[in-house]
């Protein structure tokens, strides 16, 4: 029998698994394959169906392999955010813009424990979410797991902690840094894992998607007010323990950008591992 090039098959396969990869097929015209669809033509349908059914299985393989592949980066993300949470608290210089809350209400409360009011701050803001949309669905329910995933991590990663204890403001002030660089990387973790978004991010996006306004003017009106709500409560309250500080200020203009820079440096493996496309 004569040599037979894929461009001779009697279909074109690409129409019959249009996300498998052709060039991973290796098709060779020498295979069995081959020479099967020229010995027996009545089996064409056969082996289209057999090529269909093997693409579709391979997808939701791929799929599901990846599914656990972004769960897994999303709570990676939490556990480094945790960490970057608590270098914060060590600091002792205020905490990022969105956390400031849930740090004055932990100094207000008998429960000094800033794990549960991250938690309760969140959970608010997944309620508010709810209500605007009217709805508390399958979304909600994820954010909710994993707000108390991430606040489990704040509490347990703050006990690896205690060797660290900065002397001096310039010391404070560099621990800020690092921890807000921590933090940052936490955040690209969670964002390119494209898994979920946490109940800040879902109650910012609800609202600029409802009042047809951006999303970075919502998030940036937002941390604006916890921000000045929390700094007035300190002062009044607590002037010996504030919630905002130089840290703040280190968080609100450099997580941003942070984060920017670490998702252009490692966008492409990040993608590959998740299988996203480049």
């Amino acid at each position: 029998s004569s040599d037979v090039c894929s461009s001779d098959l009697p279909f074109q396969i690409s129409s019959y698994i249009p996300i498998w990869n052709i060039s991973n097929l290796n098709w060779n015209c020498n295979t069995s394959l081959s020479i099967y669809i020229i010995r027996n033509t009545k089996g064409i349908r056969l082996i289209k169906y057999e090529i269909l059914m093997k693409g579709i299985v391979d997808i939701m393989k791929n799929k599901k392999r990846f599914f656990y592949h972004r769960l897994l980066f999303y709570i990676l993300g939490l556990l480094i955010m945790s960490v970057g949470s608590n270098l914060f608290l060590k600091a002792a210089l205020g905490v990022a813009p969105s956390c400031t809350m849930a740090l004055t209400l932990s100094y207000l409360s008998p429960v000094h424990s800033y794990a549960l009011f991250n938690f309760l701050i969140n959970s608010t803001f997944l309620v508010c979410e709810a209500l605007i949309l009217h709805e508390f669905g399958k979304m909600q329910l994820t954010q909710l797991g994993l707000t108390f995933v991430y606040s489990l991590f704040i509490e347990f990663t703050s006990y690896g902690l205690f060797f660290i204890e900065p002397h001096g403001l310039a010391a404070k002030i560099l621990l800020s840094v690092i921890a807000c660089a921590v933090l940052s990387i936490g955040v690209g973790f969670t964002i390119s894992s494209g898994f979920a978004v946490m109940p800040m991010e879902g109650l910012v996006k609800t609202i600029s998607d409802k009042k047809n306004i951006s999303f970075g003017a919502v998030r940036v009106c937002l941390e604006v007010l916890f921000t000045v709500c929390s700094a007035i409560s300190s002062f009044v309250l607590l002037p010996e323990l504030p919630s905002v500080g130089i840290g703040t200020v280190i968080a609100a203009f450099l997580s941003g950008n942070i984060t920017n820079i670490f998702s252009s440096l490692f966008h492409k493996r990040i993608n590959a591992y998740l299988g996203f496309q480049a």
